[in-house]
This record gives structure tokens, C-alpha cells and sequence, in this order.
């Protein structure tokens, strides 16, 4: 096990230099769209596609000076192409300067896997729309043959939160125009979930695979208050503290494996050592000359007598390292925690005075949520509703589950069969 610099280049897309910078998820939701529906541009440039559609109206109209109105209607700006989810492929940019974008794009496909959709439900069109999407598909993208399978760097962290992401991927491609209105709000509600589930999980990774770790979230139109147990202590507070692990684990987790294929996430790493006599005696080796390396107090290490123990204390060291009350090392971790909450968690905090920052969901993430737990089904019971939140890593308490119901019902997708939650049932609104 070779000692090198702190390098995250797995399982999470923020890096250290990336405090200041603030995400496109127009450009993410193109990086999304190349990877898991498989398709590339021929040329990214958006006027090179406009020369072609102009190309092709002239030969079919009898006014050609007819192409300006639908120059202006169509063309005149990438926005108004909002008619189908591939499209999105004129937002992705190969820049240098838009890398930490490409990265975030990437955690979702990687959660994916091999899965890919290799074409969406078709979606209605005017008859000017068919010619423009005709011309997309037929002179604008590579053939298929030409796009090559993605390289998966990494397993799957969160099996859980992948197959949730599958499922709800899924439905929405079945729902071109509902995943056109919500595909932004779709993957920042993912972005959310997986950050803080993450987090959460890396703490349990000698507890083998990971499972949904209570996140308490409000209503936005809730009130916040400290009396609320299970709000204040796995909500924010535990969000924020637990973000400060990211970095250093996943890092360590890394440069334990060194040069491979494919990384492993940390749990099964754990898992696979487990019982080994040569790897214990490689991590007490590596934590002695891990202190020495990064000038840590001595004392803080022990010769350990399992590999489980062993790991946790070069986990710990990994942590220590940016603890030393060196302002410049220490301000590393700092940031990077800072970072992950405002440009993964920042649409889902709330600063509710003397209650303090409070974990919230707005009634559109709630729709757009209660929409995806249902799917194919027309309708689920409230109960089934409330467990697949929370497999998802959604958590209410018995008030903001009170508060969730009655929002349902001022929307009208509620049928109350009686008072108890077994007879609530819930229909989803697309």
C-alpha cells in the first residue's frame, strides 16, 4: 500500500478547488443524456444543426422567406428547443473549465451501472417539430455503432439508492414531457439523496451493505422546532457533521486499493479483508508509516489485531490529518464540506431562525417525489408511500406526515377510505 497525496476521483464528484464553483445542471442534464441514452452529437456547434433544418424547410416550402419565422420560433435560442429530452445533448460541454459539471453527470450514470435507455417513449409533436426531430436524428447524431460503452470506473456505492434511481429513471422516460418539465429537478432531488445517504453510510462501513439511514426532512411550509427529537438530531445537524467524512474516507478508501480497474466502495472493502491476517498486518504497517508522512502524533497509533480494527484506525487517520489546528490543511476539508452543501444540499436547506439550518422539501420536489414512488401503479396506499420515501432516504416524522397528507388532499390525489393510513390511498398526479 503506497502512501500518496489525498486524491478523490470516485463515488463523489466534488473536488477541493471546487468551493467556488457553481454547477450548470443544464450542462449536467446533457452529460446525463449522452451516457445513459448512448447518444453523440456529430458536431456540438448548435448553428451547424440550424444550417441543416434550414437546409431541409427551404426544400419543402413555398415561401422560403418562411424559414425566419421559424428560425425565430425554433432556432433563435437552444431554449426553445424544448421538445424532447435529446436535445439536452446541445447543453454538453467537453471544456476544461466545465469538468466538475462532467463529473456530476457522471455519479448519476454511475449509479445506473450498465443500465441504459437506449430510446424514450416518443413524444408528440406539431408536424414543424417531427421535421426538426427527423433532421436531429437522422443527420445530427452518430451512428450508434459508433459511440463507445461506458467505461465504469467504480461498483456501486449505494445498491439501494441505484435501484431506486433505475426504477424512477425508468418511469420518467415513459413521460417525455413530464421528464422535459422536472428533468432538472430530477436529478438535483437524486443529488441530494445520494450526498446525504453517502455520508450517513460511510460511518456504518463495517456494517456491510449500506441500508437507508434516517435523513429527517420537513415540509417547507412547515415551522421548524428544537422539541422535534428526531428533526434535530437526523436532519441538518447530522447532515452537516456527517459531510466532513466524505472526503477524507472516500480519499483513504482509494489509495488503500491503489492502481485497479475497478474501485471498490468502502464497505466491501472492509468485507473482503475481513478475517485476513496479512491485510492487518499491511494497514498497521501503512498507519505507522501514514503518521510519519503526514507528521501526526505517534500516539495515535497502535498495533492492531484484526483487519476491521486496523482499517478503522487508518480511517480515523485519514480524518486526524485534517485536524491538526493547522488553519491552511485543516481548511481543506473544510471547504470541501462546504462546497458539498451548497452545490449538492442547497435546494433542500432552510435557515429557520432560532431552530437553526433545517433539512426541508418544497411542495414541487414533494409532487415530483410522491410522482416517482408510485410510477406504473395509479395509485399506492399511504403507508406504501411514506416506505418508499424513506427507501429512497425521505424521512417525516408523525407531524410532517400529517402535514404531507394534507397537501395531498388540497391538491385532490388523496381517497380516504377511513382515518387510518391503511385506507388513505394516494394517486400520483401525471
Amino acid at each position: 500500500m503506497q502512501i500518496t497525496n489525498n486524491k478523490l476521483t470516485t463515488y463523489f464528484p466534488i473536488r477541493t478547488k471546487d468551493e467556488r464553483k457553481e454547477f450548470d445542471w443544464d450542462n449536467i442534464l446533457g452529460v446525463v443524456v449522452t451516457d445513459v441514452y448512448r447518444k453523440e452529437l456529430l458536431d456540438k456547434d448548435f448553428d451547424k444543426f440550424t444550417e441543416l433544418c434550414e437546409l431541409v424547410f427551404k426544400a419543402r416550402l413555398d415561401d422560403p422567406n418562411f424559414w425566419n419565422v421559424l428560425k425565430e420560433m425554433y432556432f433563435d435560442s437552444p431554449d426553445a428547443l424544448n421538445m424532447a429530452p435529446e436535445f439536452l445533448l446541445f447543453k454538453c460541454e467537453q471544456a476544461e473549465e466545465n469538468k466538475h459539471n462532467q463529473r456530476v453527470g457522471k455519479m448519476f450514470s454511475n449509479m445506473l451501472g450498465n443500465v441504459g435507455f437506449v430510446s424514450l417513449t416518443p413524444i408528440t409533436l406539431n408536424f414543424i417539430e417531427k421535421i426538426i426531430y427527423d433532421v436531429f436524428l437522422n443527420k445530427a447524431l452518430k451512428p450508434e455503432i459508433d459511440i463507445k460503452a461506458r467505461d465504469l470506473k467504480e461498483e456501486v456505492f449505494l445498491p439501494f439508492m441505484a435501484d431506486c434511481f433505475k426504477q424512477d429513471f425508468k418511469f420518467l422516460s415513459t413521460k417525455p414531457r413530464y421528464l422535459l418539465e422536472n428533468f432538472k429537478s430530477f436529478l438535483k432531488l437524486y443529488g441530494f439523496l445520494y450526498t446525504s445517504q453517502i455520508s450517513h453510510n460511510l460511518l456504518r462501513w463495517d456494517q456491510g451493505e449500506p441500508v437507508p439511514v434516517p435523513n429527517y426532512l420537513i415540509l417547507d411550509v412547515e415551522k421548524a422546532s428544537q422539541e422535534r427529537r428526531e428533526i434535530h438530531d437526523n436532519g441538518y445537524k447530522q447532515l452537516q457533521k456527517h459531510v466532513r467524512f466524505l472526503f477524507p474516507y472516500l480519499s483513504m478508501s482509494e489509495m488503500l486499493q491503489g492502481k485497479t480497474d475497478v474501485v471498490k466502495p468502502l464497505w466491501a472493502l472492509a468485507e473482503s479483508i475481513k478475517g485476513s491476517n496479512e491485510a492487518t498486518d499491511e494497514l498497521n504497517e501503512f498507519a505507522c508509516r501514514f503518521v510519519e508522512e503526514r507528521q501526526l502524533a505517534r500516539s495515535n497509533v497502535q498495533n492492531k489485531t484484526t483487519a476491521s480494527a486496523a482499517l478503522a484506525q487508518v480511517l480515523k487517520l485519514s480524518k486526524d490529518q485534517f485536524e491538526t489546528g493547522n488553519k491552511d490543511k485543516d481548511d481543506i476539508n473544510a471547504n470541501f464540506a462546504k462546497a458539498t452543501l451548497k452545490s449538492l444540499c442547497s435546494d433542500f436547506i432552510q435557515h429557520r431562525g432560532a431552530a437553526g439550518a433545517t433539512l426541508v422539501l418544497n411542495q414541487d420536489y414533494l409532487l415530483l417525489l410522491t410522482n416517482l414512488v408510485i410510477g406504473e401503479n395509479e395509485k399506492l396506499r399511504l403507508n406504501e408511500v411514506v416506505k418508499a420515501f424513506e427507501r429512497r432516504g425521505v424521512f417525516f416524522d408523525k407531524q410532517s406526515q400529517a402535514e404531507v397528507v394534507q397537501f395531498y388532499e388540497r391538491i385532490g390525489n388523496v381517497e380516504r377510505m377511513s382515518d387510518s393510513g391503511d385506507a388513505v390511498y394516494v394517486r400520483k398526479t401525471v
